[in-house]
């Protein structure tokens, strides 16, 4: 009696260990094609992450130049005129100081500084109107 029931027991451990030698291929293939499904995906956003990344780096250049210009453009003719109004060195301020921030170099910054030094001429009008630049 007890052999009867070893051998069925043992019958039914080939029979479940069979049925999962059958099934352990398809399911590692499943499995491993997932796998790959993932890896290209992750490989796909790296991708996308790395031109996203560039095309930041490239705006942040682009406004730190366009920053730069603005600044050089703003003191040279402030310079060449020979003073200045409260309304161009609040402006001035606030471009350099988003400038600086974002790591603007220091040729900028000298004429930004001399600027600062000019005569500030009150006109008596809206500052950046059109009466600033009428006045000798």
């Amino acid at each position: 009696m007890w052999l009867e029931r070893a051998a069925a027991v043992l019958s039914a451990a080939v029979l479940v260990l069979t049925a999962l030698s059958l099934a352990v291929p398809p399911v590692r293939g499943f499995l491993l094609e997932r796998l790959k499904r993932r890896r290209k995906r992750a490989a796909r956003a790296a991708s996308a992450l790395s031109h996203i990344a560039e095309r930041l780096g490239l705006t942040e250049l682009a406004c730190v130049t366009l920053l730069h210009d603005r600044l050089f453009n703003a003191c040279t003719e402030a310079l060449a005129r020979g003073w200045t109004t409260t309304g161009e060195i609040t402006n001035l301020h606030h471009l350099f100081d988003v400038y600086h921030k974002m790591g603007g170099n220091s040729a900028a910054a000298a004429l930004y500084r001399r600027a600062l030094t000019l005569p500030v001429r009150d006109l008596g009008g809206e500052e950046g109107g059109p009466n600033e630049k009428n006045q000798p």
